[in-house]
């Protein structure tokens, strides 16, 4: 059990809540005798306790570079990773299903810190973060990883042929592409964003899929969550904080976050024999057809 794991750490505490949402780590929210208030992550697979000293050396590197709080861990370890919570609280929960968020409606002062925060986050030079061990790609990686699993999810689920079409005329236009990578989170959803309560962001959590990669990752997630509009006012916020976002930026996010939800979702569900991921996956895709 978890609570064993965490007292051959040294941390004697009660379990009060598990979120199952996430693919990679089981995330445990614990209070200790004294009533401190714990984060437990416990790695799924091996290949995710792999990565585990690459999140926390990319942790010292960016916390004194953001303006928001990022976790400070007291235990790093393959088999658990600890840390005190941080003030504030998830914007909003993952459906545990859908795997997807409500749509929300937020605070400008929200999207204007995310803006911000995002915005200093590509700003920080490539080769600071890069010897933390994070993975390092760029925008033709992106571009050749879609391309490879528009072409795997043609045949695995059917995909219609406009949307095939739409995507192709999307991954062959040179503009969408910038030249270079840059620092990503890669999924700032809203269940990764503490806020207080006027829901200012005070936080971001989960750095585990970090890496160096096309910025427009970063959108991705927000776009989902907060529809066009709220896409609108977060790229706004981004331009204002000094974010460099050419004029084919939003379509480009449009354009992934579209097939991610979709192709890249059941894809996985195919890989990891998950069905109501490629049921998921299905779904959205017929409805975006019509």
């Amino acid at each position: 059990m978890i609570t064993e794991v965490a007292r051959e750490h040294g941390l004697d505490v009660r379990i009060n809540e598990v979120n199952e949402t996430g693919w990679d780590f089981r995330v445990h929210l614990a209070t200790a005798r004294d009533g401190t208030r714990w984060v437990l992550r416990e790695p799924r697979r091996a290949e995710v306790a792999e990565r585990i000293g690459t999140e926390e050396r990319l942790l010292a590197v960016l916390r004194p570079l953001l303006p928001v709080e990022l976790p400070r861990w007291e235990v790093c370890a393959p088999d658990l990773i600890a840390y005190r919570r941080l003030a504030g609280e998830p914007l909003a929960a993952e459906d545990p299903i859908t795997v997807a968020m409500p749509r929300l409606v937020v605070r400008e002062h929200y999207l204007a810190r995310l803006g911000e925060v995002i915005a200093a986050l590509h700003e920080v030079p490539p080769a600071a973060v890069a010897a933390t061990g994070i993975d390092v790609r760029g925008p033709e990686r992106l571009r050749a990883e879609i391309r490879s699993q528009l072409a795997d999810g043609g045949n695995a689920l059917d995909l219609p042929r406009p949307l095939v079409s739409r995507w192709r005329r999307w991954l062959d236009d040179d503009r969408h592409w910038p030249d270079e990578g840059v620092p990503v989170h890669r999924d700032l959803s809203p269940n990764h964003t503490l806020v207080d309560g006027t829901g200012a962001l005070t936080g971001l959590l989960d750095w585990a899929d970090a890496g160096i990669d096309d910025p427009v990752n970063d959108f991705a997630a927000p776009l989902a969550a907060f529809g066009p509009d709220g896409l609108d006012r977060l790229l706004t916020a981004y331009r204002a904080a000094g974010g460099r976002a050419g004029e084919t930026l939003r379509e480009h996010v449009v354009e992934l976050t579209a097939f991610r939800r979709t192709v890249s979702l059941g894809l996985h569900g195919l890989r990891t024999g998950q069905a109501r991921f490629v049921d998921l996956a299905r779904s959205r895709l017929a409805a975006a057809s019509r």
